[in-house]
């Protein structure tokens, strides 16, 4: 398509008067970057009018904007109008685009523009040239007849001359600066000195995670892989989420596949790139600036245009490690670049790992969940065996051990990678490993601050700080809550300086003279439990923070531990695998209840009974707003959970929880005039409507295609689907109470209403239970207050 016609058209729908050559020069506007604006104004008007009229041609115009050209930008552009604009649109380029329509018309538009750019420039973007397979020759034998004869079939080039325009991927230096990188790392063990990666890493298996908190359309077969690679999980999902806990191996998972695909990129033409979520913030323009930027920390010289290039050829695999990293204020700005990004450059994989966070994702409905799963026994056996470690005869021990009971009997340290290593290390200066994890973290940090290190085994040394090791806790305790409070997970020196003066201020170590700097010494070299990448400090595992963050809390005086309830109940963004609360518990469970279970309960419940004999549903449309009844086969699991922090884990710790009996509930007829969801199965090919582009003609249909099915919601199968399957059938339904319905028209859900209130209801059970420890509790505090005896006997 030629740009007059494109402009023409484009002018026909959006131009709303004006002249035609500040609307010209508006399009350009829309597509470029900020840097590429000013080349705009190289122009005169009268050139504005002649692009318009085709009196000349934009390939001059074309070839000094292409390297700034940005597909997002122009599909934010023609959003920007009403509705009803895309739908005209649409029908003014159906025979230039067939596939258009008013939902993609701004990314289908925004590639046409782009391709026109780029044809007028001449010059295509040499990315798109996929190198050939390797030939493996020599200048005597020629072609080898037998691979094998070479040494895992290398290139030999032997007296053959080199094309000296063989082209070059633009990420060549980034791929071997950013191996050489992670090819090796630090960990707890190997904080002095980097060991080779594969020297201490085994690869946990991934599971797809089938079922959802939420109502996310994902429900493909469940699926284990293993020894799993990039080409492996692209076989499943473009789109992919790793979710796991807390030093269960994200990270080290995502460098295996950073560095097996690497090896073969040369190759397949396929890039795949490293990048840090933790390094998205408030300042990052959209994702496209955040790749370039990320990458350009290994190589400056690749530029943007480099980077849409092979984007825009599905050249690149993202590697996004650590969503649950960003900063919980940018959070839900990463969430609609990303789902732009996608928009504009689908068909790049896209693999982010994360811990489990509070809404599952729901908002990431291209994405498939896969959970990395925790370490086996082999597997946990194979990584020990790995290491080296100083005392070879604690770990011969530690692995008969591992083998014969730990691994059965701390299964929740012994499968983490992480938690397992520490394992090793406490074993070796205890000769057992505590159960409970506030203890584990209490004997793990006991022997990482007399740890000197791999080839010296333990021994007392001195701090920078000349604190004793239970002094330094003390300080560093708070350091941790004052950063967990505020979600802070890495410091450069001034914010890490900034945080700890607030700690010392008006302490004794503040008059001894000791400083800020004193402790992060100690911190990374000398503990371990810090470590240092440039100019930034992070936490060698953030479950550090959450146990010493605990540990200041428990200490803190009786009133104000209310308050630090109140922090807890408050938290916008939680991890479920945050065991903060659960360790601050088992330290110091009498002080809880009475300090932050009690006043809650307190609160919660008159609120609750000043309603009469609306007081259990006050409850519920409080706590469980809505209730899901399951029948038959559906894709998706809604498990019932209590909107309240603090009322959840009350329940959890005092054995109260009776939601999980809901799926027994034998419910009455009425439940079914409630609003109904029907799921059917249809083939996984056709789940969405784009698939059917591809098979334009359903005789053309291959048969083996349709062995795998998946579970949707009947209100999501694609309009085309009747024509080419027929109606699937029904394979369950899924039926939503809405408490707020069954309280606003009482008698028309009367029926269900006298369900929910029968004494054996799971709910009204945990209800009254609930309240009865209230009692038991609230009495026991009062006869404690009362008795003037130091025991109460």
């Amino acid at each position: 398509m030629e740009f007059k016609d494109f402009i023409q058209k484009l002018s026909s729908v959006i131009r709303a008067g004006g002249s035609t050559d500040k609307f010209t020069r508006s399009i350009f506007e829309a597509i470029l970057t900020e840097e590429g604006q000013s080349i705009l104004d190289e122009y005169a008007q009268s050139s504005y009018k002649s692009f318009y009229n085709g009196n000349t041609s934009i390939r001059k115009i074309s070839q000094k904007i292409n390297a700034y050209i940005d597909p997002m930008e122009f599909s934010e552009y023609i959003n920007g109008f009403p509705d009803a604009v895309a739908g005209t649109l649409s029908t003014v380029f159906s025979a230039d685009i067939p596939d258009i329509t008013p939902c993609n018309a701004a990314e289908k538009l925004a590639d046409l523009f782009v391709s026109i750019i780029t044809e007028a420039a001449g010059s295509k973007n040499k990315s798109a040239e996929k190198p050939l397979p390797p030939i493996i020759m020599d200048a005597e034998h020629g072609i080898a007849p037998d691979l094998a004869e070479y040494q895992d079939g290398v290139l030999f080039l032997q007296g053959i001359k080199q094309d000296p325009d063989e082209y070059v991927s633009p990420f060549k230096h980034y791929l071997e600066k950013a191996v050489s990188y992670y090819s090796t790392k630090k960990t707890l063990l190997y904080a002095e000195k980097p060991h080779p990666f594969y020297e201490l890493y085994v690869c946990n298996d991934v599971k797809y995670h089938k079922y959802r908190i939420t109502g996310a359309k994902d429900t493909k077969p469940e699926i284990t892989i293993s020894d799993a690679t990039i080409e492996k999980l692209e076989a499943e999902s473009k789109y992919i989420i790793i979710e796991g806990i807390g030093g269960v191996g994200k990270s080290m998972f995502l460098t295996h596949l950073f560095l097996s695909s690497s090896q073969t990129s040369k190759y397949s033409g396929i890039v795949p790139l490293f990048l840090s979520l933790k390094d998205y913030k408030d300042t990052t323009d959209n994702m496209v600036d955040f790749i370039w930027k990320s990458v350009c920390e290994y190589d400056s010289e690749i530029s943007r245009k480099d980077i849409i290039g092979a984007l825009q050829n599905k050249e690149l695999v993202l590697l996004l490690d650590g969503f649950d990293e960003i900063q919980s204020s940018v959070r839900e700005s990463f969430q609609s670049d990303l789902e732009a990004f996608i928009k504009s450059y689908n068909g790049n994989t896209i693999i982010m790992t994360s811990r489990p966070i509070y809404d599952s994702f729901v908002s990431f409905a291209k994405f498939s969940v896969f959970d990395i799963m925790p370490l086996t026994k082999i597997q946990a056996l194979t990584l020990i065996d790995k290491l080296e470690f100083w005392d070879e005869a604690a770990k011969k021990s530690f692995m008969e051990a591992l083998d014969n009971k730990l691994y059965s009997s701390h299964l929740q340290f012994a499968s983490n990678p992480l938690l397992l290593t520490i394992m090793l290390m406490t074993y070796s200066s205890f000769g057992e490993v505590p159960a409970k994890m506030h203890v584990f973290y209490s004997k793990a940090y006991e022997t990482m601050a007399r740890l000197h290190d791999a080839s010296k085994g333990s021994f007392k040394r001195p701090l920078h700080t000349n604190l004793t090791p239970e002094e330094f806790s003390g300080y560093f305790a708070e350091f941790c809550a004052r950063t967990y409070r505020d979600e802070i997970l890495e410091f450069d020196e001034r914010s890490f300086n900034a945080y700890m003066s607030k700690v010392l201020r008006g302490t004794s170590a503040e008059s001894k003279g000791i400083a800020p700097h004193d402790f992060l010494l100690d911190l990374t070299n000398n503990l371990c439990i810090m470590y240092r990448e440039g100019s930034t400090y992070y936490f060698i595992h953030r479950s550090f923070q959450e146990y010493f963050a605990a540990v200041h809390f428990s200490s803190e005086y009786d009133a104000k531990l209310t308050r630090i309830g109140d922090f807890f109940e408050g938290m916008k963004n939680r991890n479920y695998s945050d065991k903060t609360f659960d360790m601050m518990y088992d330290m110091i469970p009498d002080k809880i209840e009475r300090f932050i279970f009690l006043p809650f309960l307190k609160k919660i419940i008159s609120e609750y009974s000043q309603n009469g004999k609306d007081e259990y549903w006050e409850f519920l449309e409080d706590q469980y707003p809505y209730i899901n009844y399951e029948e038959g086969e559906i894709g998706d699991i809604y498990l019932l959970s209590p909107q309240s922090f603090l009322y959840k884990t009350i329940v959890k710790f005092k054995g109260l929880d009776y939601s999980y009996r809901i799926d027994s509930v034998k419910w009455p007829s009425q439940i079914y005039d409630l609003p109904t969801q029907n799921w059917v199965r249809v083939y996984s090919e056709f789940a969405e409507d784009e698939a059917f582009l591809n098979y334009p003609d359903p005789m053309n249909i291959d048969e083996s295609i349709l062995y795998d099915t998946m579970l949707i919601p009947e209100e999501q199968l694609p309009y085309q689907y009747d024509c080419y399957f027929g109606t699937p059938d029904k394979t369950g339904l899924m039926i939503e109470v809405e408490i707020y319905e069954l309280r606003k028209y009482a008698y028309k859900y009367r029926e269900i209403r006298k369900c929910m209130e029968e004494p054996e209801f799971p709910l009204m059970l945990e209800y009254q239970e609930v309240k009865e420890y209230y009692k038991k509790l609230k009495e026991k505090t009062e006869k404690e207050d009362a008795s003037d005896d130091l025991f109460d006997d």
